[in-house]
């Protein structure tokens, strides 16, 4: 997926993801263990979900479209139903936001 250098490039690429409702989903994330820690969030109006460096880099994990009406996350919170016991590893989120080849 895409990869930016800072939360700012990252919503000036796309005015949408500034302006839309956003939902977290923790912020002690690990890339393979290792510091930095990663905040994972998903952008409603994108359907991004994405991980962004406490040192900066932000990095799209993946996307899955919103569910209609107030809670747009619904899909996504089933997806990675079990997150916050899941050991806060970012190849966790990537393996469960992965499409099987059909």
């Amino acid at each position: 997926m895409e990869t930016f250098p800072n939360i700012e490039t990252f919503y000036d690429e796309d005015p949408q993801r500034r302006r839309s409702g956003e939902s977290d989903y923790g912020v002690w994330w690990t890339n393979g263990g290792r510091w930095p820690n990663w905040r994972v969030s998903y952008i409603q109006a994108t359907g991004e979900v994405y991980a962004k460096s406490v040192e900066g880099p932000v990095e799209i994990l993946g996307i899955v479209p919103p569910d209609p009406g107030p809670h747009y996350y619904r899909t996504l919170d089933k997806l990675l139903e079990g997150w916050s016991e899941a050991g806060l590893d970012l190849s966790w989120v990537r393996k469960r936001l992965t499409v099987p080849d059909a």
